[in-house]
């Protein structure tokens, strides 16, 4: 098994005391954390004054790992991401809508990218930065975080908080200067680590949503219908005549013989259920055809009948083996389509046409519950 590897991502802004404080407070967590890379996300002056006083031989960072003898943490120059805005420029701060839109989109990817990574465990901080950072971090960690992966914010007292000389407490004591001869003790300081908890959505969502690369507003929309099709899907309406199914505000066209396929199974379930006392279908198949070459022609006929047409009657003279064979086909492609048109496999699975049983003899029926379903005359 591969060792898991910690990784800091951390927020910044023109104060970049708040990674070293963040390690400092990791270090002493039980069990000690100790991240060996650094991600941190901050705007161009920010950027800025990570080069001038954290990174290099000489920076505050190469200070702190010298000084507590620690294992050093990659932090070069390109694991500082600077944050661009709606211009394509780099930012120096958060003003507009579109800014926060396009902040959301850069944060979510780093993010997506982190935790597709197994053996990273992601330790991420919200104590700098603007708070709509933080807010955007943990809304994206809500989707993409496992549950390895933790959020905190750092807490330091008032009189150290964002002093420009002040970046963790040191092991022996360096006083700092204030006004009028006066001096803090920096050992006095308390740096204290509140780890936020958060819902972990990720289990619940899909796999191409959460690898894909969508706008952040797309996401957060196609992650909510997915949850709320877990507690009730949104109906389906089945419009044979103009060759789609309407399912909440998406609209799946179909080809004539998959809308007819589709028809056939929705009327089984509206029409002739097997069981018309329950009113919600639960795990109930009992109205699925069973399709096998026994009795194959008889299903046809079925099917056919319900939809209006020979639509499974593929070559002239009549082949059953060719007739079978473009049934499932028609199964297959009507699946794929309601995957690709509603942008998410979950979603999909909610109004398929499933299968059920062992190949040869196959029960076929639609997933969604029949109070779910009105076909259009």
């Amino acid at each position: 098994m591969a060792t898991v590897q910690d990784l800091l991502v951390a927020l910044c802004g023109l104060t970049p005391q708040v990674v070293t404080e963040t390690l400092w407070a990791l270090a002493r967590q039980k069990p000690p954390v100790w991240p060996r890379e650094l991600r941190i996300i901050t705007t161009q002056s920010g950027a800025d004054a990570c080069a001038r006083l954290l990174l290099g031989k000489r920076g505050k960072l190469a200070s702190y790992f010298r000084e507590y003898r620690q294992p050093k943490a990659r932090c070069a120059s390109d694991n500082v991401i600077v944050l661009r805005g709606a211009d394509g420029e780099p930012i120096e701060d958060l003003r507009t809508p579109q800014d926060n839109l396009v902040v959301a989109e850069q944060i979510a990817a780093v993010i997506r990218d982190l935790t597709a990574r197994p053996n990273v465990r992601l330790h991420c901080s919200v104590a700098g930065g603007r708070k709509t950072m933080g807010v955007l971090l943990a809304l994206v960690l809500q989707i993409y975080g496992r549950p390895q992966d933790r959020l905190y914010h750092v807490l330091v007292p008032a009189p150290f908080e964002s002093r420009p000389d002040f970046f963790y407490i040191p092991r022996r004591p360096r006083p700092l200067a204030v006004h009028k001869g006066k001096q803090l003790d920096p050992s006095q300081a308390r740096i204290e680590l509140a780890e936020i908890p958060y819902v972990r959505l990720r289990a619940f969502l899909s796999q191409e949503l959460l690898k894909g690369s969508l706008p952040f507003t797309e996401l957060v929309a196609l992650a909510q219908k997915e949850l709320r099709a877990l507690e009730k899907p949104e109906p389906v309406r089945v419009d044979l005549a103009r060759r789609r199914l309407v399912i909440g505000d998406a609209v799946v066209p179909l080809s004539l013989s998959r809308a007819r396929l589709y028809t056939a199974f929705a009327r089984i379930k509206t029409t002739q259920c097997a069981e018309p006392a329950r009113k919600t279908c639960g795990e109930c198949i009992a109205c699925y055809p069973s399709v096998s070459k026994a009795n194959w022609d008889s299903v046809r006929e079925r099917l056919e009948s319900l939809a209006g047409d020979n639509f499974l009657w593929p070559s002239d003279p009549y082949d059953p083996a060719v007739a079978l064979a473009r049934f499932r086909s028609l199964v297959s492609k009507t699946n794929e389509t309601l995957a690709k048109r509603l942008g998410s496999e979950r979603l999909a699975k909610c109004y398929r046409i499933r299968s059920d049983g062992p190949r040869g003899d196959t029960c076929y029926g639609l997933a969604v519950d029949k109070s779910l379903i009105r076909v259009e005359s």
